[in-house]
């Protein structure tokens, strides 16, 4: 009886271990992914402030209103600049 019972218990144990591990595995399995995203995510934020610092950057905006409105666009000072008031009032 004392055999029968020791065995049963090392199979409810080894049975229990391999829950454990599969589960274990699975987690890290699931962690790797998102770190593997996380880092993916990083990337593409470095990429996108890289291309908005390019973008935004006053060399460049010049450059494109150059190329894009050629000299439709001028420059004022503030002081000139005018209240416009809604007449739909």
């Amino acid at each position: 009886m004392k055999k029968f019972l020791f065995i049963i218990l090392i199979i409810l144990l080894i049975t229990f271990t391999s829950v454990i591990k599969s589960s274990t595995r699975s987690l890290e399995s699931q962690i790797f992914n998102l770190q593997e995203e996380i880092i993916v995510k990083k990337n593409e934020k470095q990429t996108f402030l890289l291309e908005n610092n390019y973008l935004s950057s006053p060399e460049r905006l010049f450059e494109l209103k150059d190329d894009l409105f050629g000299d439709a666009l001028k420059t004022i000072k503030i002081n000139q600049l005018k209240n416009l008031k809604n007449n739909y009032e």
